[in-house]
Formats: structure tokens, sequence, C-alpha cells
């Protein structure tokens, strides 16, 4: 305690980044010279080159130097900066969620990175992010954990099934991400071994694809398999990202750990918590499936951030496991809900393409016979997330309402694709509104939108609530709000 330490020695080659501008130097004085006296020319003036590469290196390094970081009692303490130094005091009371990273290539070298996220904090970085030494960063993490847990709290932990890690991996999987990537991967493989094997990847899958076609046109086939690798690759990396998942509850806090080559730990503060989501797709419904995920400060931040709270769960042990977790939030049924005459609402927006979409896809394959077969196998795919999105509307009509247990609000609605219901603790809510068209004022019925801030700001939209019911679930006549 009350020790300055220094981050692990590898967080020189980290800060190597912010100075590579400076590698302008070099390259303009190069042109240049070569410009005037040719080779000879830039070779005189290479000793210029290499002072600026060793002042870069330099600069690293003593960043790394004047980075220290001390565990006091009161918090987190951090220096850092050569020409403009910070200091930094995080209050252990203030840190919403404390993660350990633990990435395969830095194992050997005994490196973890730690990072700590408050409510000051921006949205896409963390308050502070280090990279130190494993002992180092363990030591604050129990430190975290002991400021947390209480003497008289028995300590309770879940562990789901595999078949479940398997059906959240499946629903956070994502085609467009996977296809990013392999494009991604294909374009850089290209440039770091050459054009030749670039070309024998696009080549190999053009012809997987001619030959498992079936039928269909070989652009459409292309295009199917492309969308169904990029989606298997994602699943796999949501697979081993969530293997080994845990949640130990303590007093104070959620430990929340996963993960196979890469383990990442995370401390959570229950008071940090804004919100709990429980979220099905059409799919999950049918299968009686359920899963969880928490809305804080710092959790599920970055891309590759384990995310959920329960991946996957049946019906019956839904609010076991909800119960033995997060006790504080308690589900309410739906004490406001739309009218009967309300389903036109939901779905509107939703009807339009189902019709649209196939009368394009006649028309344009007459318009151009050559290239029908084409365009009515996109039209087709086109339809499917259309009628998907249709059935989430009317399952949404159906579910969706508030309610309210105490200080606890119950809020369901659908959002995209997912169906949602969310508990959320009344101080949490940052805006409430009661949004009104037209037509809803001749027979007082409302929308309501509620708006929470955790990394980013969210909208929680319920549709077409009676006005009345609305304010009096949500307690809004306490504020001064009249029907």
């Amino acid at each position: 305690m009350n020790q300055a330490h220094r981050a692990h020695p590898i967080m020189v080659l980290e800060h190597l980044s912010r100075f590579l501008y400076l590698l302008l130097l070099p390259l303009l004085r190069g042109v240049a010279a070569g410009l005037r006296n040719g080779l000879a020319g830039w070779l005189a003036g290479a000793w210029f080159d290499l002072l600026v590469l060793l002042l870069i290196v330099g600069l690293a390094v003593a960043r790394w130097w004047l980075l220290t970081y001390e565990r006091r009692p009161e918090g987190l303490f951090v220096q850092a900066g050569i020409f403009w130094r910070s200091r930094t005091l995080i209050p252990a009371a203030r840190v919403d969620t404390m993660a350990l990273t633990y990435p395969f290539w830095l194992r050997p070298l005994g490196a973890v990175r730690l990072r700590v996220d408050t409510k000051a904090g921006g949205f896409d970085q963390a308050d502070i992010r280090l990279t130190l030494r494993r002992r180092d960063a363990e030591e604050l993490f129990a430190d975290r954990e002991e400021g947390l847990s209480g003497e008289s709290y028995l300590p309770r932990e879940y562990t789901p099934r595999g078949i479940y890690i398997a059906a959240l991996s499946a629903i956070l999987s994502n085609s467009l991400a996977g296809v990013i990537f392999f494009s991604t991967f294909i374009s850089q493989t290209g440039t770091l071994l050459g054009e030749e094997l670039e070309n024998r990847i696009y080549g190999t899958f053009e012809t997987f694809t001619r030959m498992m076609a079936f039928g269909l046109p070989p652009a459409a086939a292309a295009i199917a398999y492309l969308l169904l690798f990029g989606w298997l690759f994602t699943f796999v990396r949501n697979l081993i990202r969530h293997k080994n998942f845990r949640v130990r509850r303590s007093a104070g806090a959620l430990n929340i750990s996963g993960g196979i080559f890469t383990l990442r730990r995370y401390s959570v503060a229950v008071e940090a918590i804004n919100y709990v989501d429980i979220r099905q797709s059409v799919l999950t419904k049918l299968l009686g499936l359920y899963s969880v995920f928490i809305h804080a400060v710092g959790y599920g931040k970055m891309e590759d951030d384990v995310s959920a709270l329960i991946p996957a769960t049946a019906a019956r042990d839904l609010m076991r496991h909800l119960s033995l977790l997060l006790p504080e939030f308690k589900l309410t049924s739906r004490q406001a809900k739309p009218n009967p005459g309300a389903i036109f609402r939901f779905l509107n927006d939703a009807f339009w393409p189902c019709v649209l979409l196939p009368a394009a896809a006649i028309i344009l394959g007459r318009v151009f016979p050559t290239w029908a077969d084409f365009i009515h196998w996109v039209g087709f795919m086109s339809c499917l997330p259309a009628f998907l999105f249709l059935i989430v509307r009317i399952l949404d009509f159906t579910s969706s309402g508030i309610g309210r247990h105490n200080d606890i609000y119950t809020l369901r609605y659908s959002s995209g694709f997912y169906l949602h219901t969310v508990m959320m603790p009344r101080e949490k809510a940052a805006n409430i509104t009661l949004r009104q068209s037209v037509f809803q004022k001749m027979d007082n019925k409302c929308d309501v939108l509620i708006y929470s801030i955790s990394e980013k700001r969210r909208r929680h939209h319920i549709r077409n609530i009676d006005k009345d019911m609305a304010i009096q679930v949500l307690g809004l006549e306490l504020m001064g709000e009249k029907a």
C-alpha cells in the first residue's frame, strides 16, 4: 500500500504507437534528399533517421518509466505524462467495473491488462487502462473484491451448462461481422504473403460455391455461403469467449469470468447496474429460452468483452437464477398494456416491407429476365428478415407493457429483432417522456419513452399505453405530472 509501482515493461511497445507520427520526419527528409542527390544524398543523412528512431524509443521508455500507480486505502492513484504530468485518484467507492484481461500472447510474459471504469469516463475508453504484472493486477482486483464483500454475506455462484453457452453464442453471432473479418483477413494475407495466395483463396471459395450451388445462381450461392461462413466464425468466436463462464455474487459485487485462450474477469458493483435486460429472439422464444444481460458502466464495453449475466436458461429456472444473483431486481407482471385496437401501430412499419420486397423482386425479374433467377433469390432472402421482423412485432403486441414493484420498473417492448423485458430501478431512469400523436390524443393513449444512461444513452420504447395508467404505474404524479 502507498508504494509506487510501475506497469509491465511490455507497455513500452504499446507506447511506441503514440510517437509513430515522428517517422514523418525521416520520411520527408529521405524524399527530399533522394530527389536532390539520389541514393548518396539519402545515405548521407541516415544519421538523422537513426536519431529519430532513438527519440521514439526514448519517449516510449520515458512514458513507461514515469507512469506509476499506488494502491491507497482510499483508492487507486495514478501518475503519468512526460511534459504534462497528470495525477489521478479514483476512489474505490466510485469504481463501477474493474476488469482483468489475460490475452494468450501476454501470458508467457506474465502480463495482464487492467481496466477501471467509472461514470466519469467516456463510452469508448476506460478511465484507467494499464498492462501490469499478473501478481500486481490480481492484488488490485483482490482489494476491490474485499472492499465489496460483506462478512455476513454468503457468496453465491452460478455456472451455466455448455448447451446454454452454445445458445448464447448463436444468439450473439453476426454474419456481417464475420464477413468483414474474412474480407480483412484475406486482403491482409495478400498484402503479407502475396497476391498469388490471395487469389488462390478466392479461387478455392469460387470453386466450392460452384460445386455446392445446388441449382442456385453461382452469385447467389456465393453470397449465401459467405454469410454462412461469417456466422459460423462469429459463433465459434463467441463460444470461445464465453466458455468456462461463471458468476459469483458477493454482498456488493458480481464477479464474472469466462474464456479459453483469453481469460476475462469482471468485478461489477451491484449498485452500478442501471438495468437488467431479459432478451429473447423468435427462435429462443420458440425454444423457451431466455438470455439475461446487465447494463453497467464498463461491462460489455469493448468489442471482445463478455456481456451476459445468464447466457441462456429455461423459463422454469429464470427467476431462480435471477433471485440467486440479483434479488434486488424484481420482475412484475404487466399493469398497463396496449389495447386490442393498437395492433396496427405495432404492425404498420413491419407490414410494408413484407409486401414491397416481393413485389419489387417480381417486377425487377421481368424487367431484367436474364438476371431473374438471381433477383428472385435475393428478393426471397430479403423477405426472410422482413417476415421475421413482422413476427417480432406481433409478439411485441401480445407481450408489451409496463409494471412496477416498489421502485423497480418492468418494461416489456421490442427493439429490432429482439423482445426485451427490462427491470430498472426508478432512480436509474434519466428521463421519462409520454409521447402522443394526434390520433393517440383522441383515445388518451401514449408511447412511453424511458431513457437510461450506461456507456451510451439508451431508449426503451413501449407503444400505445393508456396515458392515465402510465402516469399511475410509473408514479409520475409524484413529480407533478397531470393527466
